[in-house]
């Protein structure tokens, strides 16, 4: 299964900014985020089909109960002309331009911009996380189609919700000031970000099989085993540590480059399989979370994982040159990866 996940951003706010690491306490309050009970509202596209609106909702729902309503979130479904085009009548494209016109609109409107929306890139093939201050919300949109990756449709939700559990924990008063929301002090790296988001959402998807039960064929152990060997090698291959995937900068550096994938999503969820090793559960690692609006997140990391970051960058890029990636699926031996299996 190939990951079409990608990161972005509100219309004007982005999820990680530049670090500048003593930035002073302003007076400010920070946004209200409910990490309880929150409201999680779903919008689609007219006839947007039901069945796979199910699946993503049933998802959503079965990982915030796990680990907390945080919100309100809005979630934006969008079915677009090209899903089907072989079978798509000209009534029917001209209902979805309207209805994708609308929501855009809507979409702006949510964010508290004066705007019809009408820049907002909703291509086919993508799954964004967003957030706004002012009014205080998160937002998920998703525009992939289910026939070209439909196991996405569990795997997605988990993904990007991890991004609002993140975020919902990572805002700050101190980390407003100067726009620097998604701050890596607070959010934390690039690749803590999406490495975690990557590991969760499949570990998620593999330990709880009822949710594709509509799709009628689960996550395998073999095909999250090899998701993360796939992950090991082409952080390998590409020769470059996570530690150059913290800040926004360095994203961009490493997009010039074509590597955000191979460090920042792949050796992310690496290193995050690491640092859930090291804790134990999944119940350890989201407990981390609870840590970072109060201490910040590099002195929460230290003390929860009861490791200095240098140090655990270290470590792992030792572990790295010492761990060989298993490709084959039809492999019988355990590998690095097979602690997972267990991890409840």
């Amino acid at each position: 299964m190939y990951r079409r996940n990608f990161l972005a951003s509100s219309a004007l706010l982005p999820h990680i900014i530049a670090n500048t690491a003593n930035a002073a306490v302003p007076e400010v309050t920070s946004p209200v985020y409910k990490k309880r009970d929150a409201e999680i509202e779903f919008h689609t596209t007219d006839g947007y089909p039901e069945t796979w609106k199910s699946i993503y909702q049933s998802t959503i729902e079965h990982y915030a109960n796990r680990w907390g309503r945080v919100g309100p979130t809005h979630i934006y479904l969008i079915e677009n002309t090209d899903w089907d085009p072989a079978t798509l009548t000209e009534d029917r494209r001209d209902q979805l331009e309207e209805s994708i016109r609308s929501l855009k609109h809507s979409f702006a409107k949510l964010q508290g911009h004066d705007s019809d929306g009408q820049d907002l890139d909703w291509r086919t093939g993508n799954h964004w996380a967003g957030w706004s201050i002012e009014p205080a919300h998160l937002t998920i949109t998703m525009t992939m189609t289910p026939f070209r990756d439909a196991p996405q449709f569990v795997i997605g939700p988990i993904h990007e919700y991890t991004h609002a559990l993140q975020t919902a924990y990572g805002y700050s008063a101190e980390a407003i000031d100067g726009n620097q929301m998604g701050h890596s002090r607070w959010t934390g790296p690039a690749w803590w970000r999406e490495g975690s988001a990557v590991l969760i959402s499949y570990l998620y998807s593999y330990k709880n099989p009822t949710l594709f039960k509509k799709l009628q064929k689960p996550l395998t152990w073999e095909n999250f085993s090899h998701e993360m060997n796939r992950n090991l090698h082409l952080y390998q291959q590409a020769g470059i540590s996570i530690r150059s995937g913290v800040t926004h900068d360095d994203w961009q550096r490493l997009e010039k480059l074509n590597k955000v994938h191979p460090v920042v999503y792949a050796g992310g969820s690496v290193a995050c399989a690491r640092l859930l090793q090291r804790v134990g559960s999944l119940r350890g690692l989201f407990a981390f979370l609870q840590k970072v609006p109060t201490m910040g997140w590099e002195p929460a990391f230290e003390q929860h994982f009861q490791l200095p970051l240098s140090s655990f960058y270290q470590q792992f890029e030792a572990e790295m040159l010492n761990t060989k990636p298993h490709l084959d699926r039809k492999s019988k031996h355990d590998d690095w990866t097979a602690f997972l299996r267990t991890i409840n």
